[in-house]
């Protein structure tokens, strides 16, 4: 395989396409990836940007995934393409061999979601454009025959989400394994569309324009809509309980992204209980899974543990779990250290409220922000 682990290298790589790099040769790797090397390069023609896959990820153990992955993922590219113009960088060049492709750059100024979330920063209209994108990609595929066919391999989703997530952590947990193990045996079940299966912030750019960007679609495959839906509402929650000051923010978008989600997705979205079931195992996967998040301390790593694994063993609807997020946060905030996120007093938490089956809605109120700024940063 073709390392493009140097300037050099690049260099020829994209000559062999019909790319000039400029001179000096600008090649700057880009972060926040652990799979691929990514790589915004220069050329006379404008900055594209060339990915590829690694085959064993960055990560503290060992983690190995198939690098024909790369062609995975820009097929799934043109695809989403197809399905949401605008949605993604556009595909330019596929180098099966290099197990890598080539895409244009997103504009100028844009900048994963992750970051201004991590910074506090929660805009409710881009939580609204992430669901609607989700929502239509689910919609759109979802009588593709074709799709199911050519996306039927999971081979990739076996090996970088059901493993390391759900396995590893059942492991950790093994009075709940056997929950853990219905909901693996769910996702893995028969899909109904076709499932990106990383919607996490920092694969979601925001432009300038304040449009959303969807990137690194190396998982995707045909499954259940549920992962999508609970994997990016998972990290909203997560964040609730990093920054307990602005949980209500956190839970706010949470609110704005299912409403559009659904509006978009119709009958063949994921319904508030599926998101609500694999929400629990991911939560908990990202405390003793194999890709724990870098951002909790050791105090809310452990309010997520409790919360998490109430969640598995008793499976309450999803306005009921955002409402235990609603109070972990708040005991993270009251009281570090705590993790009796049960008796956090109502008047410190921010308010749920149940819209019936298909809605879970989170209020925020004005008191709650007192301890702003006092939030680890």
């Amino acid at each position: 395989m073709t390392e493009l682990d140097s300037a050099a290298g690049v260099t020829a790589f994209l000559a062999r396409y019909g790319w000039r790099t400029t001179e000096p040769v600008a090649v700057q790797e880009l972060s926040g990836g652990i799979s691929c090397r990514v790589l915004r390069v220069a050329t006379e023609d404008g900055e594209v940007v060339v990915k590829q896959a690694l085959p064993e990820l960055r990560v503290a153990g060992p983690w190995h995934a198939d690098v024909a992955r790369a062609e995975v993922e820009a097929r799934f590219a043109s695809v989403l393409a197809e399905l949401v113009p605008g949605a993604c960088p556009r595909v330019l060049a596929t180098d099966p061999g290099a197990h890598a492709f080539v895409m244009t750059a997103a504009p100028a100024g844009s900048a994963p979601w992750k970051d201004a979330l991590l910074a506090g920063h929660v805009e409710d209209d881009v939580a609204r454009e992430v669901g609607r994108l989700l929502g239509l990609l689910h919609a759109r595929a979802a009588d593709r025959a074709d799709l199911r066919t050519e996306f039927a391999d999971r081979g990739n989703f076996r090996s970088l989400r059901l493993e390391p997530y759900l396995a590893v952590t059942a492991e950790a947990h093994p009075d709940l394994a056997g929950r853990i193990a219905e909901v693996g045996g769910y996702l893995d079940g028969p899909g109904t569309t076709l499932v990106h299966g990383d919607a996490s912030p920092k694969n979601i750019l925001t432009t300038p324009d304040g449009r959303a960007l969807l990137i690194d679609h190396e998982v995707a495959h045909w499954g259940r809509p549920a992962f999508d839906t609970a994997f990016v509402v998972n990290h909203l929650c997560l964040k609730a309980i990093h920054r307990p000051a602005r949980a209500g923010d956190y839970l706010r978008a949470v609110e704005a992204l299912l409403e559009a989600y659904a509006e978009a997705a119709g009958d063949a979205g994921a319904a508030p209980a599926e998101t609500a079931l694999v929400l629990g195992p991911l939560m908990l996967a990202r405390v003793d899974g194999r890709s724990p998040v870098e951002y909790l301390d050791a105090e809310r790593r452990a309010l997520v543990r409790q919360l998490a694994r109430g969640a598995v063993a008793d499976r309450p609807d999803l306005s009921e779990l955002l409402r235990r997020v609603a109070g972990a946060a708040a005991a993270g905030g009251t009281a570090a250290g705590g993790v009796a996120a049960a008796s956090a007093p109502a008047r410190d938490r921010a308010q749920v409220r149940d819209l019936g089956p298909d809605r879970a809605q989170v209020r925020d109120r004005g008191p709650d922000r007192a301890a702003e700024g006092k939030d680890p940063a």
